[in-house]
């Protein structure tokens, strides 16, 4: 793909917008349809990221039928696999989180994908996968990542405080085999993903126990069901709007699940720490222009929200907090390091103190910037560009495509100026 470059103009920007529907939760229906032996699932309101192509073609390389229609995805489950190779992409979920499921099997295979995911850490999956009778190596902690199964069950120790979703893989593949099994969980930092996957379990009529998060029994034997699945609107995406229209406009964002467990949707609380004026009825929330002011948020366990607070910050009053910065290291980029470069670009005040980032309100001006090929670095460098004072250029601004393929035309619907 040509490298994309996009040019956002200041102006407000007003309207309604479908937020897109989550990646993330797409990602773990198709593993969990996947294992739905025989039995076909259909996927409603399907995301399109390259992300989740990148599940539905591994479940298809593992041994689903994928059928995709319009507004709709169809999967016949079956482990069967096609080929020794699974191509994540470069989605860090679906390279943890299939690691586990691709255990499920008695042959070798290899999850690998773009250059870029090559860099994110995998070592916590190799102790636990042998303890549960699987073989697994790494390349020095990271991918490519060989597995050959099959997993057997019984107790493994995990370290969940880089990330959960290795811990999603395994509470999708364990309760397929035979044994039962228990996961002992330490230091983990991202519960709302955990109970996301739990709760999509509880639909397909898989049930797990818990001891506050930190032991996990699954009774083996179970089995996968369910006929239809609708994927809800994206926290994440949400995010970046609500934040625009906090001091560029008034945005509507619709398709959303109010009482969704997805960590993002804390952005409101953030929201209202900075004195935004938010307001939400059933399905969707709205977020208008007013005076912001700085705020200080914790954002540990939802660090994807780093870059729309980020531009938050950049137009409140006074000095923004933000908890968590150790995080995001290991993301698409190193996203605490190219949120202070960027944004410095246009002349934010940040500075990283451990793991705090501290970002001093005031106005931003114009300039070049550059996505660090990270999807959520692009959509916080667009819209702070809506509030600059003069043309903000984002180079590699394609990526976007990762997680929200339609991001550059919905900005324009509501009334952005931009120029390739």
């Amino acid at each position: 793909m040509a490298s994309m470059q996009r040019s956002i103009n200041p102006t407000p920007i007003t309207g309604e917008v479908t937020a897109p529907p989550s990646k993330s939760l797409m990602q773990r229906i198709t593993a969990a349809a996947l294992l739905a032996e025989g039995s076909e699932t259909r996927i409603l309101n399907p995301s399109t990221s390259q992300d989740s192509l990148a599940g539905l073609r591994i479940a298809e390389k593992l041994g689903a039928e994928v059928r995709q229609e319009e507004g709709a995805v169809f999967i016949r489950g079956g482990m069967n696999p096609r080929g020794a190779e699974l191509d994540c992409g470069e989605s860090g979920l679906s390279l943890r989180m299939f690691s586990a499921v691709a255990a499920l099997c008695d042959q070798e295979l290899r999850l690998t994908g773009k250059p870029g995911l090559l860099h994110r850490p995998v070592a916590m999956l190799e102790g636990p996968l042998r303890d549960l009778g699987a073989h697994c190596r790494t390349q020095n902690g990271f991918p490519p990542v060989t597995v050959r199964g099959p997993l057997r069950g019984g107790r493994a120790e995990i370290d969940g405080s880089l990330s959960s979703q290795f811990i999603t893989g395994l509470l999708i593949a364990l309760p397929t085999v035979q044994a039962d099994s228990e996961l002992s969980i330490q230091n983990l930092k991202s519960l709302p993903y955990v109970d996301m996957t739990l709760e999509m379990l509880k639909d397909f009529q898989i049930d797990i126990d818990h001891d506050g998060y930190k032991n996990f029994k699954i009774k083996g034997g179970q089995t996968y069901e369910i006929g239809e699945y609708r994927v809800n609107g994206d926290w994440s995406a949400a995010a970046f709007w609500l934040a625009a229209g906090a001091w560029s406009g008034k945005i509507k964002v619709t398709g959303l699940k109010l009482d969704s467990l997805k960590a993002d949707r804390r952005i409101l609380e953030a929201l209202d720490r900075a004195q935004a004026n938010v307001s939400s009825s059933r399905d969707s929330v709205q977020s208008e222009k007013s005076e912001l002011t700085a705020f200080q948020f914790d954002a540990s366990d939802c660090p994807d929200l780093f870059p729309p607070l980020v531009a938050l910050a950049c137009f409140c009053r006074g000095k923004t907090v933000l908890t968590g910065v150790e995080r995001l290291k290991h993301k698409e980029s190193d996203r605490a390091l190219a949120l202070s470069q960027e944004f410095g670009k246009l002349g934010a005040d940040i500075r990283i103190r451990g793991n705090l980032m501290e970002i001093l309100g005031g106005k931003l001006k114009s300039g070049k910037v550059h996505s660090h090929n990270d999807h959520r670095i692009a959509m916080a460098l667009a819209i702070a560009g809506l509030g600059a004072e003069g043309c903000v250029i984002i180079e590699e601004a394609e990526c976007i495509a990762k997680s929200y393929p339609r991001f550059f035309e919905d900005l324009a619907q509501l009334g952005g100026k931009i120029d390739e």
